[in-house]
């Protein structure tokens, strides 16, 4: 029996696992010792058998730590029209946590945000977001709206939950054609500031432009997603 069989076949075994619940969602698989034993396989068999299930987004392995569960339905918002085309939820194979943390700040706009915008604005509004699994930072968003945008649409910046709903809903039913840039990086940590997000420098940054029906930009983020939890799927329908 070939190797690729023999870690196919792994594949397969722990799949139905997962699937009849022996390993229910949030659990955490034993450790790979325990399992290439029961399984009768070599570690290096096992460890390209739990490659392909986090591939396919059925666990998530923690370093140090171990390998758990996914939970299919910890991501259900995903199939939310709001969200179909949220690059964080689109983009990224791990499952996420249902808070996401903002904050904001209000400053004039400078000629780099100019350059971004391809407009002038009296001020811009510059939020961050971070998107958590476990409560562990995985992934960061950085929007720059313009502050017409937000009297436009009455977003109210005394309650932090209006602008959050705004960015990671609303926005999605007003734009009119939206844009995306999707480029490496290498400075996700440094952009993120207050957390790192990963423990490695290589990050896929997918800039997103939203335009309303004037074709005026309506904000502009920069997602940024590590490379090693990157996944682009990408539906097409030939009529």
């Amino acid at each position: 029996m070939s190797k690729l069989i023999k870690y196919v076949d792994i594949y397969n075994r722990l799949y139905e696992d997962i699937q009849s619940q022996i390993y229910p969602p949030n659990t955490q698989l034993p450790s790979e010792n325990e399992l290439a034993k029961s399984m009768g396989v070599s570690r290096m068999t096992l460890r390209k058998a739990l490659a392909l299930l986090q591939e396919d987004n059925l666990i998530t392995n923690k370093v140090g730590v171990g390998s758990f569960v996914n939970d299919p339905a910890s991501n259900d918002n995903i199939k939310n029209k709001e969200l179909m085309y949220h690059p964080i939820y689109r983009c990224c194979s791990k499952n996420l946590d249902n808070l996401v943390e903002i904050d904001f700040k209000i400053e004039p706009a400078s000629a780099f945000i100019t350059n971004i915008l391809k407009k002038k604005s009296s001020a811009i509004v510059i939020a961050n977001r971070w998107y958590k699994t476990h409560h562990i930072p995985c992934a960061y968003s950085l929007s720059f709206i313009p502050i017409e945008s937000i009297s436009k649409d009455n977003i109210d910046l005394n309650n932090i939950d209006s602008l959050l709903k705004y960015l990671e809903c609303d926005v999605y039913n007003k734009y009119a054609s939206i844009e995306y840039t999707f480029s490496p990086s290498n400075t996700g940590n440094f952009s993120s500031k207050k957390y790192t997000i990963s423990n490695k420098e290589d990050f896929i940054m997918i800039q997103e432009s939203m335009y309303d029906e004037n074709k005026e930009v309506i904000l502009v983020t920069k997602h940024y997603i590590p490379l090693d939890i990157f996944k682009l799927n990408i539906d097409a329908s030939l009529n």
